[in-house]
């Protein structure tokens, strides 16, 4: 292919050549022109039979383009190895330009691979433009507007009624069931859903068939799917599987079929679990229900022809009907609303994505602002070569062609490499537990997408770095390039002025970045040292699922609590033993209304709203929670004695602020339907500290510990159903000995499996993963940032000393002082770097407003922060201009006038 490329190259090169064969054409046309019209023929006949004889004008007109074009094919793999010769033959250059590009675009590369996952990739459901979650919108008491996912029996119901915009609306929830398959028992992952579930995520059904009307019904047939990783793994495929019962929680229940285990969308997104169902259960919701207990999400799909905005007025329009059917429920400013799921996905997400996209945008930025500098500084070396092929004929055009040849060389090595990093840059972040409110590991990688977007990104930062060397490098003045033997071109005020600005703009870069960082990393350390209310030091936490026959009652939940925590606390190194039904603080939170007994009515349906948490005696010593006045619950505290509850410091501090709130009672959960509903009037005993329930990063709230033993038989089969029981041990030492003692206790105990084993410190660290995450991420982005500058800031100043280091000597020779030069020296680098600073502050002052709502415990404009990077940044360029100033220290004058 070469030898045929270059046969044609050689034959019809350039325009002369061109020109010739044209001419040449022209007259054999016109000799066997002439001989037809010796002929006899007409001119017009003679004409028409030459053309005819020799193939045609435009054949021949066609292989002179075809010609021209395998020219500029040659030419082009004439430069691409001139260029690579050029670099290999600049091994320090090529290395630090390769690595400053791959750095940029790696780290875009690894963060165009989330928001690829987040908003650009299709979701696993079918339709889904289409497919929106149902959610309630609210108006707190600051007057500041929000919404929440959680759903209750009653509002599913409402919701499925409204047929004329939504179709396939279904209920999901996650529990876990115990397995009872001959002599063992397993702990499966299940999730509740509605009979229309699997229509509506587009599960496949592989064997059987989903769930009928009739069968989600209450007092409905008892059946399952089951998942096909679960139907190879525990049943080995069996082919007659269908029809099988398996029990569940005590439960017969009758398999009828078989869903595709891969992971979807009700497991990425809705059913508030890490791993995926094992098992599905419907969900039997009585279509005539008023419970109003809130503990699952709700999903559906638009009607076709049927826009978002028509849904949202719809489900608006239908809250004043639930508020006229449940007067005591909802609220004056509460109402129904609809979110794509893609929004419901990103809502959370917007921000951090911004400002994660707005910083690798800052990183590459500075990265071709470094190896553009790099590339000014090689242009000035090869001026001479430069101007020697001008001399020779090549053209300005030309030279700029080989020069942005060579960058686009770099920058696609650097985007090889930076795909590279990427990838092991999203691995990390997978692998490092702190990105759960990013999309699963499922679904974020490297496809096609990404690829071309590092190869797109890699080919653009090639020119954009490339030009402004190449527009400089090709601007030459033979006259003098030729008559200067030293090479000292480019010390002239331009092209310091362009060097210099770009050092000035990677500054400013650097520090915005650093200025983001060290407001998340304050964030970081602000939720790290916040009063959470409780101790986690050697504190354990496990669970099991009470579930069965026996737990319906309260009665026997209690006692088989009570049997375990006496074996628990009975095991050396146990220092204190308690148990909790939802939740142990960090991981969650039940809320429900309550009455306080005697205090007159007002314009809202109850007294107040709360916390929800479910003891056993031994809590608070648990986590050494401090009880303010009165006393905490007792093994007396059994369904036989009077109902009991104790707050916490912020309810007392809200709700009887002229008044002593252990001299009163509360009703809890009145009115939200028997599930939930308490109907006891419970003595306030205690007033405890306020505990971060939640998160870190909320204020405690108003909150009620209620006694496992008090418990109404309703609540507690509910419960029981829906979450597992949580055991919490205080030890002497966290050692994993004692950790398996404890649950071997539990499981000789309940003769249930014991799962989900942490330790409190995991729970915390888990709890701030996400701000974890972030500091984490604009900490590596701001010290790339700090690094990059730090290395620009030294390559100038090391041209500069280097190409001025005869007129150093003439000043040497004149009588100025080593400690002169080096002060000069030290003075033009931070001037630099102090107009960067100022321009980066001012920049920064106004993008920090943007990460308000990632930052906790520090101000947007913290002025710590605006203190302290200038002078880290100061500190890092000073070393760098201090390393180039010193050799002005050790110059030899002699030697300096004699430098070329």
């Amino acid at each position: 292919m070469r030898r045929f490329l270059s046969r044609f190259a050689n034959l019809f090169r350039g325009r002369r050549a061109e020109r010739d064969m044209t001419r040449e054409i022209e007259a054999h046309l016109a000799l066997l022109q002439d001989e037809f019209e010796s002929k006899g023929m007409s001119p017009r006949e003679a004409r028409l039979a030459a053309r005819r004889a020799y193939g045609g004008v435009e054949q021949t007109k066609e292989l002179h383009r075809e010609a021209r074009s395998f020219i500029w094919i040659e030419q082009f793999i004439k430069d691409v190895r001139y260029g690579w010769r050029n670099l290999r033959r600049s091994p320090g250059f090529t290395i630090t330009a390769i690595a400053a590009i791959a750095l940029g675009i790696g780290a875009n590369t690894a963060i165009f691979s989330v928001v690829n996952s987040v908003l650009l990739k299709p979701l696993p459901v079918p339709k889904p433009e289409r497919f929106v979650v149902l959610m309630n919108t609210f108006v707190s008491d600051e007057g500041e507007a929000g919404d929440n996912v959680y759903a209750s029996p009653a509002r599913f119901v409402h919701w499925r009624a409204q047929s004329s915009v939504l179709q396939d609306v279904s209920a999901f929830n996650s529990a876990s069931m115990n397995y009872t398959g001959g002599e063992t028992i397993e702990q499966w992952q299940a999730t509740r859903m509605s009979a229309d579930g699997f229509r509506l995520l587009g599960l496949p059904i592989i064997h059987g068939r989903g769930f009928t009307a009739e069968e989600d019904l209450p007092n409905g047939p008892r059946v399952a799917v089951i998942s096909a990783d679960l139907w190879r793994r525990r049943f080995a495929s069996d082919s007659q599987i269908l029809g099988k019962t398996i029990l569940l929680s005590s439960d017969p229940y009758t398999v009828i079929g078989v869903v595709d285990g891969s992971r979807n969308l009700l497991d990425e997104l809705g059913s508030n679990q890490d791993l995926p169902s094992d098992v599905y259960v419907p969900f039997q919701i009585d279509p005539n229900t008023s419970e109003q207990g809130q503990g699952f999400f709700v999903a559906a799909r638009l009607k076709p022809g049927v826009t978002i905005e028509q849904a949202k007025e719809r489900l608006q329009t239908s809250a004043k009907e639930y508020r006229t059917k449940f007067p005591q429920i909802l609220g004056p400013t509460d109402g129904f609303t609809v979110k794509t799921v893609r929004e419901f996905v990103v809502s959370n997400l917007r921000i951090l994505l911004l400002v994660l996209a707005g910083a690798v945008c800052l990183v590459l930025l500075i990265a071709c602002a470094n190896v553009a500098n790099l590339l000014l500084a090689r242009a000035a070396g090869r001026q001479r070569e430069i101007g020697i092929r001008v001399a020779i004929g090549a053209g300005r055009g030309r030279v700029i062609r080989q020069l942005l040849t060579e960058s686009v060389l770099l920058s696609l090595a650097g985007g090889a490499l930076g795909l590279l990093i990427g990838y092991g840059g999203i691995q990390a972040l997978l692998a490092s537990g702190n990105a759960d409110e990013l999309p699963p590991g499922s679904m974020v990688g490297i496809d096609w997408h990404v690829m071309g977007f590092a190869l797109a990104l890699s080919l653009l930062t090639g020119l954009v770095f490339g030009l402004l060397p190449a527009l400089q490098g090709s601007r030459v003045d033979l006259n003098t390039v030729l008559k200067d033997s030293g090479g000292r071109w480019g010390t002239g005020l331009r092209q310091n002025k362009a060097r210099a600005a770009l050092v000035i703009g990677e500054v400013s870069l650097a520090v915005v970045l650093l200025v983001g960082s060290a407001l998340l990393i304050r964030t970081f350390v602000a939720l790290y040292k916040v009063d959470r209310g409780f101790e986690t030091k050697n504190v354990i936490t496990l669970q099991t699922s009470l579930t069965g026959p026996k737990y319906l009652k309260s009665a026997g939940a209690a006692a088989t609590i009570g049997d375990a925590l006496e074996r628990v606390r009975s095991l050396p190194g146990v220092v204190a033993a308690s148990a909790t039904d939802c939740c142990v603080p960090m991981q969650g939170n039940l809320g429900l209304p309550f009455d306080i007994v005697g205090r007159p009515s007002t314009d809202k349906p109850h007294s107040g709203e709360g916390g929800w948490t479910i003891i056993s005696p031994g809590y608070f010593d648990v986590f050494k929670i401090p009880v303010k006045r009165g006393r905490v619950f007792t093994d007396r505290d059994d369904a036989s004695s009077p109902p009991v509850a104790v707050i916490n410091e912020r309810m007392a501090k809200e709700y009887w602020k002229d008044g002593d709130p252990l001299n009163d009672r509360i009703v809890i959960g009145k009115g939200v339907g028997k599930d939930y509903e308490d109907n006891q009037a419970r003595q306030i005993v205690g007033i405890v500290g306020d505990v971060r329930q939640g998160a870190t990063d909320r204020v405690p709230g108003p909150r009620m510990y209620v006694p496992h033993a008090q418990l109404p038989d309703a609540i507690g089969a509910q419960l029981v159903r829906l979450t597992p029981t949580t055991w919490i041990v205080r030890t002497q030492a966290n050692t994993e000995g004692l950790v398996k003692e404890i649950q071997e206790q539990v499981r000789q105990s309940t003769g249930l499996p014991v799962f989900n084993v942490h330790s409190m410190d995991e729970v915390v660290r888990l709890s701030t993963g996400q701000q974890q995450f972030n500091a984490l991420v604009m900490t590596i982005f701001g010290c790339a940032a700090l690094l990059l500058a730090a290395i620009g800031i030294y390559g100038l100043m090391s041209y500069t000393v280097a190409q001025r280091t005869q007129e150093m000597g003439i000043r040497l020779a004149l009588g100025a002082e080593a400690r002169q030069l080096r002060n000069m020296v030290l003075g033009q680098g931070m001037s630099l770097v102090l107009a960067g600073v100022v321009i980066g502050l001012g920049a920064a002052w106004g993008v920090s407003r943007l990460m308000e709502s990632l930052l906790f415990g520090v101000k947007p404009r913290d002025p710590i922060v605006f203190v302290a990077v200038p002078l880290v940044l100061g500190a890092v360029a000073l070393v760098s201009i201090w390393l180039p100033a010193r050799r002005a220290l050790r110059l030899d004058p002699a030697v300096a006038l004699r430098h070329e």
